[in-house]
């Protein structure tokens, strides 16, 4: 199992799994270790896969996830141009907000009696 996309980010570096979330990684275990895996369990992309004795006895018995595991490629299916079109527009609006908070600013200073000129 690759449980990275799973959780909710707690810290600078740790990632923390709710109730849900425990729960539903200990129904694909358990589901996997069971006899009804051969009709309940399913191979997820990016999360869980089943590999037999053979595919591990061919990747030198190494069990780390990425050599088993499909990753997806995200970047393949982005349309860059609409993606910096967006980005664009979120920069303008900060850029308007900074523009209206630091007038602000400049406001009550002003009303203290410490004007700052600019």
């Amino acid at each position: 199992m690759d449980l990275r996309e799973i959780g909710e980010p707690f810290e600078k570096k740790f990632i923390q799994f709710s109730p849900q979330n425990i729960s539903d990684i200990a129904k694909t275990y358990h589901t996997w270790q069971q006899e009804i895996a051969k009709d309940q369990y399913k191979n997820i992309a990016e999360y869980c896969y089943s590999a037999n004795i053979d595919e591990i006895k061919s990747k030198d018995f190494s069990l780390v996830p990425s050599k088993y595991i499909e990753f997806i490629n995200r970047d393949e299916s982005i349309d860059y141009d609409q993606k910096m079109a967006e980005l664009q527009n979120d920069f303008i609006n900060l850029l308007k907000q900074e523009e209206g908070s630091k007038q602000d600013l400049l406001n009550v200073f002003k009303e203290l009696g410490y004007e700052i000129k600019l």
